[in-house]
C-alpha cells in the first residue's frame, strides 16, 4: 500500500517535513496550499524536483480548503480558477500522481428555518461552471498521468453528486474518500462512493469519535481495517490524515502491526530543527 503523509503544522520547512516523510518510512507528502509554506510564490517545480530526488518519495496536491472554482461571482470564480491551473500545471510538470479538492456546498438562505443552497436554486450556472471546470482540467493535465480527486467532506447534497457525476465524465477526474468525513455526517456519503468504487483513487484515513476528529489509527470508533484494506484492494493511495507527528507515528505502528507497512531501518531523528531548501 502507497502511505503518504499530510502536511502537519510543526513542519513549517517542506525539507525537514519530507525528511521526516522517508525516515518514517512513509511514499510521499500531501502539500496542503492552505499552509503558507505551500504557496505558489514558495514552491517551484524545481523545489519539488529536487525534494523528490534528495528523499526519494513523492508527492501529493491538497488544493487550498475554500477553494471553489464554481464561484457565481466572476471575480472570486477567476481566482480560484488560477490556483487550481497553478496546481494542475505543477502537478503536470512534475508528473505528480494525485491532485485534491473539497467540493463545497457553497452559502445557502434560510427562510422559516430551512436552508436553501443557492447551488441547488440556480443549479444550471453551477453545473455549466462545473462543466467547464471538467474541460480546463482536461487541456491542463493533457498527456500527464495526474488524477484530479473530488473529496467528500460535510456530506454531498443532491446538486454536488449531480456535479460529481460530470466531472466523472472525463476520465481525469477520481473520488477521494475521507472516511471521517462521512462517518461525522453519518455515513451519508458512503453509498454514493462506493457506488463508484471504480474511480475510488485517494483515501484519507483517520480515526475518529462522535465528538473528535482526525484522531490517530485505532483511537476511534472506525473499523480501520475495513478501510485499509479497501484501499488496498483498489490499489488507492492512502494519506494517514493525523495532525501531528506523534498520531502520525502511532498510526504506523499500528499498520505495521497489521502487516501493510514494514518498520522503517532509520534511527529516531530529532526534527526540532529546520533546513533551508536549496
Amino acid at each position: 500500500m502507497i502511505c503518504g503523509i499530510p502536511t502537519l503544522m510543526e513542519f513549517t520547512d517542506p525539507e525537514v517535513l519530507t525528511r521526516f516523510c522517508a525516515e518514517q518510512g512513509f511514499d510521499f507528502v500531501e502539500m496542503n496550499m492552505t499552509f503558507p509554506w505551500f504557496q505558489s510564490d514558495r514552491i517551484t517545480p524545481d523545489t519539488i524536483r529536487l525534494l523528490k530526488q534528495r528523499y526519494g518519495v513523492d508527492f501529493t496536491v491538497h488544493l487550498h480548503d475554500q477553494v471553489n472554482p464554481f464561484e457565481f461571482s466572476p471575480d472570486m470564480r477567476k481566482g480560484c480558477l488560477e490556483n487550481a491551473v497553478w496546481a494542475m500545471r505543477l502537478a503536470r510538470e512534475v508528473n505528480l500522481p494525485r491532485l485534491n479538492m473539497h467540493l463545497l456546498p457553497g452559502t445557502y438562505s434560510s427562510i422559516n428555518g430551512v436552508k436553501t443552497y443557492l447551488y441547488a436554486f440556480c443549479e444550471d450556472i453551477y453545473l455549466g461552471h462545473v462543466r467547464a471546470f471538467r474541460d480546463l482540467a482536461e487541456k491542463e493535465l493533457e498527456g500527464s498521468d495526474t488524477v484530479f480527486c473530488i473529496e467528500n467532506t460535510s456530506g454531498f447534497h443532491p446538486f454536488q453528486r449531480k456535479a460529481v457525476e460530470l466531472l466523472l465524465e472525463s476520465e481525469r477526474f477520481g473520488l477521494t474518500f475521507d472516511i471521517g468525513h462521512s462517518f461525522r455526517t453519518g455515513g451519508r456519503d458512503e453509498l454514493f462512493i462506493l457506488e463508484h468504487r471504480g474511480r475510488l483513487r485517494h483515501f484519507h484515513i483517520h480515526d475518529c469519535s462522535e465528538n473528535a476528529n482526525h484522531l490517530g489509527f485505532g483511537e476511534g470508533q472506525l473499523d480501520l481495517a475495513r478501510y485499509l484494506n479497501m484501499a488496498k484492494d483498489l490499489g488507492s493511495t492512502v494519506v494517514a490524515e493525523v495532525k501531528e507527528s506523534r498520531a502520525l507515528l502511532r498510526s504506523r505502528e499500528y499498520m505495521i502491526r497489521s502487516g501493510l507497512r514494514r518498520r522503517p531501518q532509520t534511527p529516531a531523528q530529532d526534527y526540532s530543527g529546520k533546513e533551508a531548501t536549496k
